[in-house]
């Protein structure tokens, strides 16, 4: 049985130039919310909040924060988001999500520092990062780098953000993205290597872990696929392809009963996922709940009635009392 590819897919189609691909990201059910307070826990009115959609890197809201600090939006496609926070008097903060179309997101709430008075000389240009200050060759390796990104030019993407690491060692969201240069380029050894990096500078980050467990599935290591799994919280799995290619491979080891709990989890995500009830239904054949098998393959019939297991699904509904 093939598995199907999560993390790749979303990197190769990370970023898109072309002008329609800016408005992609509009039209979804996701809805996201979020305060914006001050170091000492006050809201911060009037703070520009910019979203950009992680698979085109560029379309995207701009939206400001009222009285109490808030903001709000809906009609955004699921998916990776950049979200950056501008407010004068104090230091820009962006952050990475992962919003779903299946449920409520949970608010972002963030708190913003003091800006750093400059104390640049005439001329002279402060550039911040993440709260520290850079040069301005890294600036420009980091810019370089997103370029490269666009074009999916990886291997120059990768090198530029590598570059840009030498200042910023702990910077969990460049190392992410070496990690996801490394897997478009199909170097997963260094992909893993990069993204268990970004999992320790920044824990609460969960995209590390959710690649890690998409590499070592696609490999059929499921003990490893499994392991990095259960780093990640189960409300952070918005996409059901992990517990699909779990099912896969529980199915081919013999052990439906497990595969069948792999795919009702996929299942509880995206309930119109047409496979999920195909490989549930080979699974329940496997465990002679023939009932069962035949109502999860009509379902799948039904959602892709066009679908690359069609075919085989009505032979094997004509077997099936």
């Amino acid at each position: 049985m093939r598995l199907r590819s999560m993390f790749l897919a979303a990197v190769l189609g990370a970023v898109s130039l072309s002008p329609a691909a800016a408005q992609e990201w509009r039209g979804g059910k996701a809805r996201v919310d979020g305060i914006v307070k001050s170091d000492k826990g006050e809201p911060v009115e009037g703070c520009k909040v910019s979203l950009r959609w992680g698979k085109s890197g560029r379309g995207g809201p701009d939206l400001t924060t009222d009285k109490k600090g808030r903001w709000a939006i809906f009609g955004l496609v699921g998916g990776p988001w950049d979200v950056d926070f501008e407010c004068a008097g104090y230091q820009p903060k962006k952050i990475s999500v992962e919003l779903t179309e299946a449920s409520r997101n949970p608010s972002i709430d963030v708190q913003l520092e003091p800006d750093v008075p400059s104390q640049a000389g005439p001329g002279e240009q402060i550039i911040m990062v993440a709260g520290k200050k850079v040069s301005e060759e890294t600036a420009e390796a980091i810019e370089a780098g997103n370029a490269a990104l666009n074009e999916r030019n990886w291997a120059v993407a990768r090198e530029n953000y590598v570059k840009a690491l030498a200042e910023l060692p702990d910077h969990g969201p460049l190392i992410q993205r070496v990690a996801a240069a490394y897997l478009a380029e199909g170097n997963e050894d260094e992909a893993i290597r990069y993204a268990r990096m970004a999992a320790e500078k920044d824990p609460a980050d969960f995209a590390p872990w959710r690649m890690i467990a998409e590499i070592e599935l696609q490999r059929g290591n499921l003990d490893a696929g499994l392991a990095a799994l259960e780093k990640v919280p189960a409300d952070k799995i918005t996409d059901p392809q992990p517990y699909l290619n779990i099912g896969i491979l529980l199915v081919n080891k013999k052990k439906p009963a497990e595969a069948e709990a792999a795919f009702d989890k996929a299942i509880a995500i995206k309930a119109d996922l047409a496979e999920a009830y195909y490989y549930r239904g080979l699974s329940r054949l496997q465990q002679k709940k023939n009932a069962g098998a035949k109502a999860d393959l009509q379902k799948a019939l039904e959602l892709a009635p066009d679908g690359a297991d069609a075919k085989e699904i009505k032979e094997l509904l004509k077997s099936l009392p």
